[in-house]
């Protein structure tokens, strides 16, 4: 054996013999197809057509369990539902009513504004006075208190508009006598009208049939007549409006109060005037 054939390739001379026949061109030497290049697209792998395609899994061979996962496999988490927020009921009419109410309340304010603006440019500008009054006498005859109150009364008062803008309409107007806040007597005078700074007088007789007096009462003033004087109190109500050319005020209850009249009789009889020397007595007013 040749020494420099150690069989891990062919021998030198034949090489050597392969090549000089090809040189004299004895024959052609194979023609080798160069190796084909395969192309795999990125991220789309196999082409048909184009060299082995992979076997597809076939599982395990009959006969071969399969191999035991010792491991359990995870389970899909399911997380907890959160709360669930309805959107609530949208009502069309909501606005409508609120807006109504709005312009409710804005109207209420309008008005009681205009109302108060009103007053009190009436109170500033035309400034509103009470009438005065003024009791000038009081007379009684025939005054008798054996079994029942009876007596022929007479008093003369007069009211006075102290206004220079405002008229005074007098309507319900009353007259009562008092003793110890008891009606001795009572009258009604018909509605009347004064002018700016206008003064009337009139002349009231109040009766006391139809009022009935407790034992005790009639007592005092039969006491006080035999002592000669009996104290007594005239109490004037009436509605008055301020009226002017352009507005009036509401309806207003004046009360007059003229207290502290006594009536002085003469020689135990049952006749009586007012002890006043010749002036008029005022009375206090209350609304």
């Amino acid at each position: 054996m040749d020494p420099s054939h150690d069989g891990r390739g062919p021998p030198k001379d034949s090489s050597i013999h392969q090549s000089s026949s090809y040189m004299h061109g004895d024959a052609q030497p194979p023609t080798m197809a160069p190796p084909h290049t395969m192309y795999y697209p990125p991220g789309i792998g196999y082409q048909p057509g184009h060299g082995p395609q992979p076997t597809p899994h076939q599982g395990y061979p009959p006969g071969y369990a399969p191999y035991p996962n010792d491991h359990p496999q995870p389970h899909a988490y399911h997380y907890p539902a959160g709360p669930y927020f309805s959107t609530p009921p949208t009502s069309h009419n909501n606005g409508g009513g609120k807006a109504f109410v709005r312009g409710f309340i804005m109207c209420s304010c309008m008005i009681f504004t205009c109302l108060f603006v009103a007053t009190l440019v009436m109170a500033l500008v035309l400034h509103p006075q009470l009438p005065v009054y003024k009791v000038h006498s009081l007379s009684v005859a025939n005054f008798n208190t054996t079994s029942t109150l009876s007596g022929d009364w007479n008093t003369s008062i007069t009211i006075q508009n102290i206004n220079e803008r405002l008229n005074d309409l007098f309507s319900d107007f009353k007259v009562d006598l008092l003793h110890h806040n008891d009606v001795v007597a009572a009258s009604y005078v018909p509605d009347f009208e004064l002018g700016k700074k206008e003064v009337k007088q009139m002349d009231v007789k109040p009766s006391s049939n139809g009022f009935s007096f407790p034992k005790w009462d009639l007592d005092d003033m039969a006491k006080e007549q035999a002592s000669g004087s009996i104290s007594l109190a005239v109490r004037i109500t009436s509605m008055v409006v301020f009226k002017s050319s352009t507005m009036s005020t509401r309806r207003a209850l004046v009360i007059a109060i003229c207290d502290g009249l006594k009536v002085v009789f003469q020689n135990n009889t049952g006749t009586g005037a007012l002890e006043n020397a010749g002036r008029p007595i005022g009375c206090q007013l209350y609304m």
